[in-house]
């Protein structure tokens, strides 16, 4: 009884495995500057290797530079209105999505230069789509987002800035992930109250 309970929770744990897992990821910390500004940014960057930016620029920060504190005081994160004065649309590469439910999850932050408050709206494909409005000195705050994929598709994750004065809303740590389904979680749940009850059953 209690090899089979065993068993059960290993093939539980291996279709978790199966599917649970990182999609997209990004903390931009392995981005390589273009022309070094401080100690590792880059104004107006456009060479992600996950990313485009259309119809305006955004800024390559490495933590500390020009003052400014990307999510964990580490790394490095993108300033989303580019020191061209024209803000820009940060797309990222299309990312295939199997039918399943995913988590988006990114961190953001107001502009830390105390400006005026900032607005970006945010999409991935017709997952999500919310508009963030964002003082100057708010502080890192992780945003996540749930959703259901019926079919398999491609889309994209999208970060659009209003405005044009260089100083715009701090990106860090975008992340899509599946999630796992509820049954198997609830599989999971069983096997392991029932290898409990084995083991007192054995003690006894």
């Amino acid at each position: 009884m209690k090899k089979l309970l065993s068993g059960l929770i290993a093939g539980t744990l291996l279709s978790l495995g199966a599917q649970a897992g990182v999609i997209f990821e990004d903390n931009f910390d392995n981005e390589i500057p273009d022309n070094l500004v401080h100690t590792g940014s880059d104004t107006n960057y456009n060479s992600f290797t996950n990313w485009n930016v259309y119809s305006g620029t955004v800024d390559l920060v490495a933590n500390g530079d020009w003052g400014l504190e990307c999510a964990g005081g580490a790394g490095k994160c993108v300033d989303l209105d580019g020191s061209n004065g024209n803000a820009g649309m940060f797309g990222s590469n299309d990312i295939g999505l199997d039918a399943g439910t995913y988590q988006l999850t990114f961190d953001i932050s107001g502009n830390q230069r105390n400006s005026a408050d900032d607005s970006m709206g945010v999409t991935l494909g017709g997952f999500f789509a919310q508009t963030f409005v964002l003082a100057a000195d708010a502080s890192w705050q992780t945003i996540t987002h749930t959703f259901t994929v019926d079919s398999a598709t491609t889309s994209n994750i999208v970060f659009n800035h209003d405005g044009g004065d260089n100083i715009g809303i701090m990106l860090d740590n975008v992340s899509v992930s599946s999630v796992p389904e509820p049954g198997t979680l609830a599989l999971l749940g069983l096997g392991l109250a029932g290898l409990g009850v084995a083991r007192r059953k054995t003690k006894a």
